[in-house]
């Protein structure tokens, strides 16, 4: 399909009857953008005019013509520092490639677009309906010690509008004052976040600590709202909840019963697993771990570096056994060494 876009279009800009300027512009667009697409699809086609139409239609073409949806749309659900980043890639390389149509959807999800062969809630946040028993999921979680820590981390140097927003002046308090999934909370818990930050960006606030008040700060903002989701998660039959520890540990066997679990054709599973494994931290090299904006030290487990005797007592004030409900160890607990 690309072929024909590349090949077709500079014969319509030749033979055009409206050979004007602005036309062959006009046309330029898209053939400049194929031909970019075809070089380096996975990169490009956000930034160029033209291309994400482009894009939109060949799909729409593969998936009514060739039949390449899947029967149903299956759900990932995610949450701020647990995965996020790594499903969205895994799972959008799986679209272009079986030509499935991918959507990311954030904050607190009332309905989904139709059309759509994989939906990822972004902050796990959904209505009770939308996931219907015809549907098939997989939500990820992670001990919620380390979300804290790596919220502390991350958010002192990444560059997300909310986390570096300094205007507080639309009395709404919505995104970007507030995180994405604070957007659809209550008027008075979006203010008190924002009163939480002294008119002072959330990064700035982070930047100003020592590392326990920033883990006592990041328990009482983002992070605390990602744990409480967590904890909260109503339990669904069809939607299967797996660590993002258990992933790490064991990559490949993850994907695959992550696949299957999702009910895709056996014959496509191997190759989907493979597809994955492009984006298995560990298989990156440490040069590429250091270049990952999403990666902040390489470890997944790190909250005993960061636990002092304070945070414990502050995590467990606000938490409570968190870490226990959700099936981790509990804090005088050693793993085994491998």
């Amino acid at each position: 399909m690309k072929d024909f876009f590349i090949t077709a279009s500079p014969l319509m800009i030749l033979f055009s009857p409206l050979r004007t300027t602005v036309t062959r512009v006009v046309w330029l667009v898209p053939i400049v953008s194929c031909w970019m697409f075809a070089r380096k699809p996975v990169v490009v086609w956000m930034y160029v005019p033209g291309l994400w139409i482009v894009r939109q239609f060949i799909l729409y073409i593969r998936r009514s013509v060739f039949g390449s949806g899947l029967d149903a749309p299956v759900f990932l659900l995610t949450h701020h520092k647990v995965g996020t980043k790594l499903t969205r890639s895994v799972f959008r390389d799986l679209a272009r490639k079986r030509g499935w149509k991918f959507c990311g959807l954030r904050g607190l999800v009332k309905e989904i677009p139709e059309n759509t062969d994989v939906i990822q809630l972004i902050h796990g946040m959904v209505d009770e309906g939308v996931i219907g028993e015809e549907h098939r999921g997989v939500r990820i979680i992670r001990d919620p010690r380390d979300v804290i820590v790596s919220g502390y981390l991350y958010h002192q140097r990444c560059d997300e509008q909310w986390c570096l927003n300094t205007d507080f002046t639309n009395p709404e308090r919505r995104f970007p004052q507030v995180p994405w999934p604070l957007d659809g909370a209550t008027l008075g818990q979006r203010e008190r976040f924002v009163e939480s930050l002294g008119g002072i960006s959330y990064q700035e606030n982070l930047r100003r600590l020592g590392d326990d008040e920033g883990l006592v700060f990041e328990m009482d903002g983002y992070a605390g709202i990602t744990v409480q989701q967590m904890v909260g998660w109503r339990t669904m039959e069809n939607v299967l909840t797996i660590k993002m520890e258990d992933m790490m540990n064991d990559y490949d066997g993850s994907f695959e019963r992550i696949f299957r679990w999702l009910n895709f054709e056996e014959e496509i599973v191997r190759d989907c697993v493979k597809v994955a494994g492009a984006h298995d931290m560990n298989r990156m090299t440490k040069e590429e771990i250091e270049a990952h904006h999403h990666i902040s030290t390489g470890k997944l487990r790190k909250w005993e570096a960061f636990f002092t005797d304070e945070v414990k007592t502050a995590y467990s004030t606000r938490f409570g056994d968190a870490h226990l409900t959700l099936g981790y160890s509990d804090f005088d607990y050693s793993p085994p060494l491998k």
